[in-house]
């Protein structure tokens, strides 16, 4: 009987705020550990954090010519329909190596003409290199608002 009304008052008073807590600290530990953006997964970076979906980019490269980098947002937002702005914003707010893989096969196989500075990339160099794909994330850093990776580059094979 005493377990059960110490249960039940537990259940009462201390469960919701434990939830709460197990959430906003899976939360941090995604935002620091696997890159997802602090404004989702439940948790409070939000409040302290300039790192939005909409400040994040993923740039390609080929690997035989990293001095050439494309900033795909630009890229993507003038073919509607190589890639709709969900998937995009599903990339840069929780960007994995799968994804990237995947984004990068998409970007080497379609001939759209968002893809055609991709491919004139890859006919200016004289290499077969792969193509490579990073996701960015904005920071404020002494006083200074500059990019960082969030991923390591991922090379996809054309």
């Amino acid at each position: 009987m005493i377990l059960k009304k110490s249960l039940l008052t537990f259940l009462k008073t201390g469960a919701i705020p434990l939830l709460l807590a197990v959430v906003a600290f899976r939360q941090i530990v995604l935002v620091h550990i696997a890159g997802l953006s602090p404004w989702h997964g439940g948790g409070f970076g939000m409040f302290a954090s300039m790192d939005r979906d909409e400040r994040r980019v993923v740039t390609a490269q080929l690997a035989c010519d990293p001095t050439e980098t494309l900033a795909l947002p630009g890229l993507l937002t003038d073919a509607p329909g190589l890639i709709n702005d969900q998937t995009y914003t599903h990339i840069t707010t929780f960007p994995t190596d799968h994804q990237l893989q995947r984004l990068g096969k998409l970007l080497a196989t379609n001939s759209s003409a968002a893809t055609k500075p991709i491919a004139e990339l890859q006919n200016e160099t004289p290499c077969d290199g792969s193509l490579q794909l990073q996701a960015w994330r904005l920071i404020y850093e002494n006083g200074a608002i500059a990019y960082e990776p969030i991923t390591e580059l991922v090379e996809v094979q054309p």
